[in-house]
């Protein structure tokens, strides 16, 4: 059986590896997002006319930004969190705890993120639905639903194996 320090490496190797590819994916969508606003804003000053495409376009990866942000922030453990409860429980409680609340997360990106986003996916596809402007199908820009779950998912599994096979905490180590 593996030491838990090799496994806690291998669970942080696989974590800076899953949001290395995040963030690179982030930074390209982030550029894009600009180059389009700014294509739009200087549509409109310069030629008094929008160009209604990237409207659309700046929409899309909006969406495909917030949701992968949100995987990103989830990898690199700066979600959002009420830490008011955990700091005043036992060590052994809090672990405990952490490990509830990321099998929590770990159900939801699972089910509704992964499982609910995949369905949206394939029927949206099978419909034929499609971008007003873009005419693309509308399945490619909700695949950014269960690929954003898929990364939570992970995240939180990597998490709670940490957890469990973690030594018996002693102070604040957890």
């Amino acid at each position: 059986m593996p030491s838990v320090q090799h496994s806690r490496s291998l669970i942080a190797r696989s974590r800076e590896a899953a949001n290395r590819v995040l963030a690179i994916l982030l930074l390209v969508i982030f550029a894009l997002l600009v180059a389009v606003v700014t294509v739009q804003v200087l549509s409109r000053y310069l030629t008094d006319s929008p160009t209604i495409i990237t409207d659309e376009i700046a929409r899309f990866l909006l969406i495909w930004l917030g949701l992968l942000g949100a995987a990103y922030a989830s990898g690199a453990m700066r979600h959002l969190a009420i830490d008011f409860l955990p700091e005043r429980l036992p060590d052994i409680a809090r672990r405990w705890l952490k490990i509830a609340l990321q099998a929590i997360i770990l159900l939801f990106a699972g089910y509704v993120m992964m499982f609910g986003g995949g369905e949206l996916v394939r029927q949206t596809l099978a419909n034929g639905q499609t971008t007003p402007m873009l005419g693309i199908a509308m399945g490619w820009v909700y695949i950014a639903l269960p690929l954003s779950g898929a990364f939570i998912a992970f995240f939180s599994l990597l998490e709670i194996v940490a957890l469990a096979r973690a030594p018996h905490p002693s102070g604040d180590d957890v």
